[in-house]
């Protein structure tokens, strides 16, 4: 019974971090940006879900889209203005990027801190139990990992199933190759960057249910999906998918056998051990 615990809730857990991954995958895979803001955003949206909630008692999940169509909106905005004058660079983007995302993230993280504080939140929402022969599962991991699992899922089919997902996807894997199709290369890479940061700011929004966050928790976040990338494959959605469950069964294990917070400083040990093993693989992945 106690492996079966572990089990479910490893699953349920890398059901959120796919979302936190995946939607930086798109990013990363479409434009080959670097975007090291990614974890604030996703805290921004896991703090003002917990003011809102703390506020009006408004149900986290209903924030869900409202979250995603915001930092959607900003994603359209600030994507010409911050990313796309950075395409004449060429080779030297990848590094432009770094710099441009390293600077937003500070401005997203002080925003974070004026506007909520620096006190790590959490969301006291669907705080029962289902149990079932022995297993006990919070009612709030399942409702996060379960619609975080769902929306990865939607993203997958989108891109696999739509006109426009596949252009999206052409736009990832050959610009030269995208542009002789006459796909409009630079329209992808604005609805790329605005959906992955929409989706990191759904991800947010269910994080806070399960994990306690703080303005200072971007970087963590951004470390975490980066690992989950370079273990499953830049642009690979299905290895990164099963990468984020792994990675949720791993700090599930880790966090009994250990206790305490160990399980957080897995992710750190993980980039480590891989940039080791692999590095040739692990530079591909941030190529």
């Amino acid at each position: 019974m106690l492996a079966a615990q572990l089990i479910i809730d490893g699953v349920l857990l890398g059901g959120t971090y796919v979302l936190v991954a995946q939607s930086l995958n798109l990013i990363f895979g479409v434009m080959g940006v670097v975007n090291l803001a990614h974890g604030s955003f996703i805290v921004l949206s896991g703090l003002f879900t917990a003011w809102f909630f703390g506020l009006y008692g408004v149900s986290p999940l209903l924030l869900v889209p409202l979250t995603f169509a915001v930092v959607f909106a900003a994603g359209v905005v600030l994507q010409p203005v911050l990313l796309e004058p950075l395409v004449k660079y060429g080779r030297r983007m990848e590094l432009m990027s770094l710099m441009v995302t390293f600077g937003l993230n500070y401005v997203l993280v002080e925003i974070a801190l004026q506007a909520f504080g620096s006190n790590y939140v959490t969301v006291p929402y669907l705080q029962g139990v289902w149990s079932w022969h022995g297993i006990t599962v919070s009612q709030s991991l399942v409702a996060a990992g379960a619609l975080g699992g769902l929306l990865a899922l939607l993203l997958h089919l989108g891109l696999n199933r739509t006109t426009f997902g596949k252009s999206l996807l052409a736009a990832s894997q050959s610009e030269v190759g995208a542009l002789s199709c006459g796909i409009d290369v630079r329209r992808m890479r604005l609805a790329a960057f605005a959906v992955g940061v929409g989706l990191a700011a759904a991800a947010g929004a269910l994080l806070v249910l399960v994990l306690p966050m703080a303005a200072e928790s971007a970087d963590q976040l951004t470390i975490l999906a980066f690992v989950i990338i370079a273990l499953g494959g830049l642009g690979n959605y299905r290895g990164v998918a099963v990468a984020a469950l792994l990675l949720g069964l791993a700090q599930s294990a880790m966090g009994f056998l250990v206790g305490g917070d160990a399980e957080t400083v897995l992710p750190y040990l993980l980039l480590i051990l891989f940039m080791a093993a692999r590095p040739k693989r692990f530079a591909r992945a941030v190529r």
